[in-house]
């Protein structure tokens, strides 16, 4: 989603005005419209009336501690309203250009690393949603979730509440998706697809956000000792 020049310019100056606390409003029929803050603690938080979403194009709110990826609670949100959500990371000079999500036009091979926007997990929620017609759900999850909440188990949870059917990894087979312990972690917590000639596809990056860090396809073998499970969609079980 892009804003126009004006309501870039109305959305900057209200962020701007109230910076140090998160500030944002709605966009509706292209224009900005701040709208306040109600959060009791607005320097780290941002709440908003959501009674009147009628005509509502997406909601947008700064970041004023630069943070240029959705927290947890941004994603919740996201998914409660149904809406496009946007984030503007401020920096020492100003705000930076807003970002929003879901972002789910890009190719997939090539994409910037931006944790909850165009990562691992929304790579393959992409692929299976163009190419076999499945929608994985949509989850709310921190970065390093599985450090510090293992007990979300992102990955196992919504494989098996859609009933997808472990197979055996020497037996895996295109579209099947492959998920990795890495880094020494207890739960799977990066996942890709494997495509033809055995490559994996997949977004990988040791940080929240990283735009040099691109979506790519690897042999799924330089990867073999993390392979957790390898899963496959019932519809695809033979």
């Amino acid at each position: 989603m892009e804003l126009n020049s004006r309501a870039l310019a109305a959305l900057n100056e209200h962020v701007e005005r109230e910076w140090p606390r998160e500030a944002g409003g709605v966009i509706r029929c292209g224009g900005f419209f701040p709208l306040e803050n109600l959060h009791p603690d607005p320097e780290r938080h941002w709440e908003f009336e959501t009674d009147d979403i009628e005509s509502v194009e997406a909601v947008i709110h700064s970041h004023p501690d630069g943070c240029a990826f959705p927290s947890r609670a941004d994603m919740e949100a996201q998914i409660a309203l149904d809406l496009p959500h946007g984030i503007v990371p401020m920096t020492d000079v100003g705000a930076a250009m807003p970002f929003f999500w879901p972002d789910t036009g890009r190719p997939y091979l090539g994409r910037p690393y931006r944790h909850g926007v165009t990562d691992c997990y929304t790579l393959l929620r992409d692929w299976y949603a163009r190419e076999r017609g499945l929608e994985l759900p949509a989850v709310a999850y921190e970065w390093r979730w599985s450090e510090d909440s293992p007990a979300l188990d992102l990955y196992t949870s919504w494989r098996r509440r859609l009933d997808w059917a472990e197979v055996d990894p020497a037996e895996a087979q295109p579209g099947d998706a492959v998920l990795f312990r890495m880094a020494g972690s207890r739960v799977a917590n990066h996942a890709g697809v494997l495509l033809e000639g055995g490559l994996l596809l997949h977004h990988p990056s040791p940080k929240p956000y990283d735009p040099t860090c691109l979506s790519r396809r690897t042999p799924l073998g330089r990867l073999a000792r993390y392979v957790a499970e390898v899963v496959r969609p019932p519809e695809l079980v033979t």
